[in-house]
């Protein structure tokens, strides 16, 4: 399993950080990753073990839980299904204050790539593809926030 970690300095109360990671009324306008995010099961807002439907750019498809919510901190998932190039896949977004506006985001993936041929490759290759989508989440994150504290 491959654990892809990044972290930014976000200038930018870990308040602001924090509800603008998880609000998806303004989650399009920062986030390069998904065509459509849906909290499923009549779940109107996230909470521990609300599920989420996530269709990617890509159009790679995956269904998470929310495993840990815990504002202004963190949000972890879990992926429930997903695409049939992964067997499993887990996030954390964690935050810390390092002064009154600004904060530490920092995105943690752990990602099992299901073998397609070579286990080497297939771990390097989904790797490669989940430490691209990090940074420009982060930095898309950054932006927004900072453009609006």
């Amino acid at each position: 399993m491959a654990r892809i970690e990044f972290q930014v300095s976000i200038k930018a109360p870990i308040e602001l950080v924090y509800q603008v990671s998880q609000d998806y009324s303004v989650r399009y306008e920062w986030d390069t990753f998904p065509e459509n995010i849906a909290l499923l099961n009549g779940a109107k807002h996230i909470e521990k073990g609300v599920c989420v439907s996530v269709t990617a750019k890509s159009g790679l498809n995956m269904e998470v839980e929310f495993v840990q919510v815990m504002p202004p901190t963190t949000a972890a998932i879990k992926m429930t299904k997903g695409p049939i190039v992964l067997q499993g896949f887990s996030g954390s977004w964690v935050f810390k204050s390092i002064a009154a506006n600004e904060t530490n985001a920092k995105f943690i993936y752990s990602i099992k790539a299901k073998w397609w041929s070579v286990p080497l490759i297939s771990e390097l290759i989904a790797s490669w593809y989940f430490s691209k989508v990090i940074k420009s989440r982060l930095n898309g994150l950054k932006a927004y926030c900072e453009a609006n504290a």
